[in-house]
């Protein structure tokens, strides 16, 4: 079986789908991944062939692109028709600001359907060549449903966040009453699938279904098809550090702030203004901390506390074993390897604007405090001083260490890639149309 994956261009992305593309490989398929070219090298050191698409002369921005009033207009006006209550605007917030407009950066809003496009138009040649038998595709990557149809593979989104688009797509007919062509997205896709004649449906929006790899509890609702897969942990492998091999004198804690945002957000300073206080809150505690900040995430930072090591990158899965706690924007990769190595986290959360935060932060944040795993850090007022309680809180407390045995047992419960390979299989097979 030939296995072609389809990843916007951001480690975020990228890194989750890694496990599966290789569990695939190992079980005898073919494994492809077409992305960007910024991620060719990402790929290849995965030890996975790579798919150069789009134009290499144009940075993907996503979200954090600059696009036109008029059409982020739009999704303001559409958000508002739908007079969602409190607890249901911030999902369909992040679908429209964040998920949707990150697809805009291969399928522009109000280009003509005629306009070439090189990240759509490289991968629709791609797949009529190599004629793969599924399509995994990632939820902001949607012309990848088209390439898939035009080629005949089957196809399904891999989605290791909450599905956004699913939920929107449910809960726009249901609060609306309008059909499903009306619809953000839909509008997103349409001029692309006229363009190549491809009817456009539910199934080319949405997937023939969707791999889904987080746990109950942290899913939303939706009425998708979904094949559940265990996540696993992936993050690019560099020697083990010298002082990484001695074991911490003191409870060490590390902290990450996430690879994508000081990548796609370098001059939204605002991100970073809690990391200072973050550094007052530990400065008095008897712990040693391993911070994986570069200067960009350090720049209101005036001075480094003695008992902080600061380190621009180290692979969490060598780090985290060493560990008594995290501190953490959220990231749902960051999530999952907290997780695996059962260590209680304490999340960076705001109600900021949307776009000045993390957008998974505060799902993993509600999740991992519902298991009694972990605390949320409120960083839109922070407070030194409630910061350095909450951090000896979870140090102290062993009942956050049951809390993250509770996580591990759910992500334990999902099915691990054997049977989820089993099942791409079959599915493949039923689904696929030559």
């Amino acid at each position: 079986m030939r296995v072609l994956f389809v990843i916007w261009p951001a480690p975020a992305h990228l890194y989750p789908m890694i496990p599966l593309a290789r569990a695939l490989r190992d079980a005898g398929h073919e494994v492809r991944i077409a992305s960007h070219q910024t991620m060719a090298d990402a790929i290849t050191s995965a030890g996975l062939t790579p798919v150069r698409i789009g134009d290499p002369d144009v940075v993907p921005m996503g979200a954090t692109r600059q696009y036109p009033a008029a059409a982020i207009g739009q999704l303001l006006t559409a958000s508002a028709e739908l007079d969602m209550p409190d607890g249901v605007r911030d999902p369909w917030d992040i679908f429209a600001l964040v998920m949707l407009t990150t697809a805009w950066e291969f399928l522009p809003p109000g280009a003509p359907a005629d306009q070439y496009r090189p990240g759509v138009d490289d991968l629709v040649e791609f797949t009529g060549q190599w004629q793969p038998d599924l399509v995994l595709w990632d939820h902001c990557a949607p012309a990848a449903a088209i390439a898939a149809r035009l080629s005949g593979a089957a196809h399904a989104r891999f989605t290791p966040w909450q599905d956004y688009f699913g939920w929107s797509v449910d809960k726009y007919a249901e609060r609306t009453g309008k059909p499903l062509a009306d619809h953000l997205l839909a509008e997103t896709v349409r001029p692309i699938a006229e363009r190549f004649g491809v009817e456009l449906d539910r199934e080319l929006l949405l997937g023939q279904w969707t791999v889904d790899s987080l746990p109950a509890g942290f899913r939303l609702p939706t009425s998708v098809k979904t094949v559940l897969a265990r996540p696993s942990h992936y993050s690019a492998s560099v020697p083990t550090p010298d002082w990484l091999r001695e074991p911490p004198r003191r409870p060490r804690i590390a902290m990450t702030m996430g690879l994508s945002l000081r990548q796609l957000l370098p001059d939204h300073k605002v991100v970073w203004e809690h990391v200072p206080h973050l550094f007052d809150a530990v400065a008095r505690l008897d712990v040693e901390v391993v911070a994986t900040l570069n200067q960009i995430q350090l720049s209101g930072v005036d001075s480094i506390p003695s008992n902080v090591r600061i380190v621009d990158y180290v692979p969490l899965d060598q780090l985290l074993p060493t560990c008594t706690a995290l501190i953490s924007h959220g990231g749902v990769s960051t999530f999952v390897s907290a997780a695996h190595h059962q260590v209680p986290q304490l999340i960076t959360d705001s109600d900021a604007p949307i776009i000045e935060r993390y957008p998974a932060s505060t799902a993993t944040a509600t999740y991992v405090t519902s298991r009694g795993a972990g605390l949320r850090v409120d960083i839109r007022n922070p407070s030194t001083e409630t910061m350095r309680q909450q951090i000896e809180q979870v140090l102290a407390d062993p009942s956050f260490r049951e809390g993250t045995a509770r996580v591990h047992q759910d992500l334990m419960a999902m099915p691990g890639y054997p049977e989820v390979i089993a099942t791409l299989e079959q599915l493949t097979a039923e689904h696929r149309s030559r």
